[in-house]
């Protein structure tokens, strides 16, 4: 059977699912505390201090339920450094993106494994779920990859006011993000903690509306193809960003 490994991290994981959903049906590894090895590896630096020692067995339990209730993926399990090696190792991405190309993480993907890549792959969705509706609009903002600029702070106030998040929306992500997004926007939108990452992706498959920054719950909505509004951090043209998508249904600011 084939096997597929990869290191991380979690949205990194879900853009890889865009190209094993091409691939012959396998065995999915999830790489534990091996994210610093691959960071070393492809020469990117200092590791991201969030990253460090990932995924560990928590991140596994948490990704293990969403991982198989997708239909292109026979099995799950977790990889140690000393074990066999895969017969795709999806981390090899890492040597496409920054490396020569600047853009798309899922175009990445098909560059770093010859696949055949065309502007409707930025269209086609690939993960699956079960939606549940909770409220119209879903809101993740983490504190990793949010623009500088106070402006953006205040676009969050205004569309959190003219969206009346109170009423419509739920946060999604830890207590302290959720603190620091109803300290920021004033608005008192209900905070809803999941069990696990396929419940958090069922209620992305549920929404209307995403509105996030660059972070896990956005991939969960680019794969599941849900209309979104992305922050984002503005250091290259918005083309170049590994998270934009030229998509009808998904706006930036």
């Amino acid at each position: 059977m084939q096997t597929y490994r990869h290191s991380g991290t979690l949205g990194d994981l879900i853009y890889s699912l865009s190209i094993l959903k091409k691939m012959p049906a396998g065995r999915f590894l999830v790489a534990l505390n091996n994210i610093e090895n691959v960071i070393r590896r492809y020469n990117y630096g200092d590791i991201d201090p969030a990253h460090r020692g990932r995924f560990t067995l928590q991140d596994f339990a948490w990704l293990e339920p969403l991982l198989k209730r997708q239909s292109y993926i026979r099995e799950v399990d977790t990889w140690s450094v000393g074990d066999v090696e895969p017969t795709v190792d999806l981390d090899l991405f890492r040597g496409t993106l920054f490396r020569g190309f600047e853009g798309n993480y899922v175009e990445a993907y098909h560059r770093a494994f010859q696949l055949p890549f065309t502007q409707a792959d930025y269209n086609t969705t690939w993960l699956e779920a079960d939606p549940v509706e909770t409220r119209p609009i879903v809101v993740s903002r983490t504190a990793r990859y949010r623009s500088p600029s106070p402006a953006s702070d205040q676009q969050h106030r205004q569309m959190a006011q003219d969206s009346d998040l109170a009423n419509n929306g739920i946060f999604v992500g830890t207590e302290a993000e959720y603190l620091d997004y109803v300290k920021v926007t004033g608005v008192n939108i209900p905070y809803h903690q999941v069990a696990d990452f396929l419940e958090l992706a069922n209620i992305v498959a549920g929404a209307e509306l995403v509105v996030a920054n660059q972070n896990f719950v956005y991939s969960l909505a680019m794969g599941l193809g849900i209309s979104t509004i992305l922050e984002t951090i503005k250091i290259k043209p918005l083309q170049n960003n590994e998270c934009y998508f030229p998509r009808e249904n998904c706006q930036y600011f």
